[in-house]
């Protein structure tokens, strides 16, 4: 019965992060200090420890809330790719059109005669998430057109002013944008297997992502953003809209998985068992994490690097679509410790129902 429990514990949460908090938060506060607009940038380098708050928020506080946040909001961190039965290569851009053409189709990961009854649930949605906050800060650059620049120190403080508020969604928008960027660049976040268990590497997904992510010193922030910077004009930057991008990262992320297995410090593999139409799983046995921690560094390292610098890009070409609002006029003291959930709206009105019903 024990391991029952545990193994319905992992089946329940072994996919709700991505690098964990400290990971997320590094991802973030490393993407204030790339971005290259120079009215963004003023703006964000007195605030990564604002951004690095905000891109936590989907993994922290909307988990937290349950119910139909979490129904609606887990499956938007991942694509589990095998599902469909395509290489991440060959995802169809649109959302709608994987809808139409796999829901009802047998679930290729599975291979058990399976099939899949939602793909917003079965396959997830993390690029068209990203893509959600870059078209929801675009949509305020009529506002912001509308709305008068403070003028004083009175109004740069007023929380009620029209500019202010439009500011303050922009940023908050772009925080969370942050999140859904750092997952794509979690490997484990590009595949079906997510947490180890088709290959004998079970427990994996917690262990890479926060044990061994733990060990590092109190520099990752810079060893993050060194890495970044000699990063130059990489491919997953060239492709012209946001899910093009995530896709292209997503390529890059989900061949890394093979290479990880390789470096995992395994004494004696994971066992998946079936008992009474249930999974029980026994997690690998491995080194303590500092073993990992020692080869896997740089490879760690470097896939934050990669999510850090795509979001500034997005940032960057986010705020240039929101007509380069001057953010430095908003000088309000207002923290989002907590924000409102934002639902997907990249859904067909049948599959929210069918979300909202489970």
């Amino acid at each position: 019965m024990k391991h029952l429990l545990v193994g319905l514990l992992l089946l329940g949460s072994a996919n709700a992060l991505a690098w964990g908090g400290r990971g997320h938060d590094t991802i973030c506060r490393v993407a204030s200090f790339l971005v290259k607009e120079p009215g963004l940038k003023e703006y964000l380098q007195h605030k990564p420890q604002m951004m690095g708050h905000l891109c936590n928020m989907p993994d922290f506080y909307w988990k937290s809330l349950g119910g139909d946040v979490g129904k609606l909001g887990n499956p938007t961190h991942f694509i589990d790719i095998e599902v469909i039965g395509l290489d991440v290569k060959d995802i169809p851009m649109e959302y709608k059109k994987i809808i139409a053409d796999f829901t009802g189709k047998p679930d290729k990961f599975k291979n058990d005669g399976t099939t899949i009854k939602s793909i917003p649930t079965e396959f997830g949605s993390s690029w068209w998430r990203a893509d959600q906050f870059m078209r929801i800060i675009a949509a305020l650059e009529k506002e912001f057109s509308l709305s008068s620049v403070p003028a004083n120190f009175k109004e740069e403080q007023n929380n009620e002013l029209p500019y202010n508020k439009i500011a303050y969604q922009m940023v908050v928008s772009m925080g969370l944008m942050g999140h859904y960027v750092g997952d794509n660049g979690q490997p484990f976040h590009t595949t079906a297997d997510y947490d180890g268990y088709a290959t004998g590497h079970g427990g994996i997904h917690a262990y890479y992502e926060d044990a061994v992510v733990g060990n590092f010193d109190g520099d990752l922030d810079f060893l993050v953003l060194k890495e970044a910077r000699a990063m130059k004009n990489p491919a997953f930057l060239k492709p012209a809209t946001t899910i093009e991008k995530m896709k292209s990262l997503g390529v890059i992320s989900n061949k890394e998985i093979s290479k990880i297995y390789k470096l995992d410090p395994i004494k004696k593999k994971s066992v998946l068992t079936k008992e009474r139409g249930m999974e029980i799983k026994t997690a690998a046995e491995r080194e303590p994490a500092i073993v990992a921690f020692k080869k896997m560094k740089p490879m760690i390292v470097t896939q934050m690097a990669r999510s850090a610098l795509l979001l500034a890009n997005l940032w960057d070409t986010s705020y240039a679509q929101a007509g380069k609002p001057k953010l430095g006029a908003y000088k309000s003291y207002k923290y989002p410790f907590t924000v409102d959930f934002v639902a997907p709206d990249y859904l067909d009105a049948s599959e929210k129902t069918a979300e909202e019903k489970k």
